[in-house]
C-alpha cells in the first residue's frame, strides 16, 4: 500500500463481501453494500490501486496437486542481521515447495509452510534449505496431522 487510506463503512462491507467470494459479480457486490453498480466498482478498483486489496488468487486444497504432506519448520539461524534474514527469505522464495514464510520473533527467526509428495521429498528439501545451510543454527519441523482452520478473512470493523 502506497499511502493509506479512508475506509467507510461501505469499503469495510465491500472488503468484508470480497475476502468471501471475490468473483462474486459487481451488481450482486453493489446490491448487498447499498451503492450503484458503477460506484461500487470505483471503490472496488480504488481499493486494488491503493493495495488496500493486496491480490486475489484460487485457493487450492495442496493435496488435490499431489501435496499431502504440509509442514510448518521453525528456522533459527546463525545470525539475526538483516543480510542473513534476506539471504534466507530469497532462498525460500525460489522454492515451489514453500508456501509460505515469515520472518518471526521469540526463540526462533523464521516459520516457513512447506508442503510435500511424501516424506523422502520433504527430507531432501530440508537438507537442501536448512541441515546444508550455514546460515541455520537449528530448525524444528511440525507436520501437520489436519487442518482445523483454513486461511480465512481478515475481520472487518469492531468485530
Amino acid at each position: 500500500m502506497t499511502k493509506p487510506i479512508a475506509l467507510d463503512s461501505f469499503d469495510l462491507k465491500l472488503l468484508d463481501l470480497l475476502q468471501v467470494d471475490a468473483q462474486r459479480p459487481v451488481a450482486d457486490v453493489a446490491e448487498q453494500v447499498g451503492l450503484s453498480a458503477p460506484a461500487c466498482y470505483r471503490r472496488i478498483r480504488r481499493l486494488r490501486e491503493t493495495g488496500v486489496i493486496e491480490r486475489e488468487v484460487a485457493i487450492v486444497r495442496p493435496r488435490t496437486l499431489g501435496w499431502p504432506l504440509s509442514m510448518i519448520v521453525m528456522v533459527t539461524l546463525e545470525r539475526e542481521s538483516a543480510r542473513t534474514i534476506d539471504e534466507m527469505m530469497r532462498l525460500l522464495e525460489r522454492e515451489p515447495e514453500v508456501i509460505e514464510a515469515w520472518n518471526v520473533t521469540g526463540d526462533h527467526d523464521l516459520a516457513v509452510r512447506i508442503v510435500a509428495r511424501d516424506m523422502e521429498g520433504y527430507d531432501e528439501l530440508a537438507q537442501r534449505l536448512f541441515s546444508a545451510n550455514e546460515r541455520v543454527r537449528s530448525f524444528k519441523t511440525l507436520v501437520v496431522i489436519r487442518q482445523v482452520k483454513p486461511l480465512s478473512a481478515v475481520p472487518v470493523g469492531d468485530r
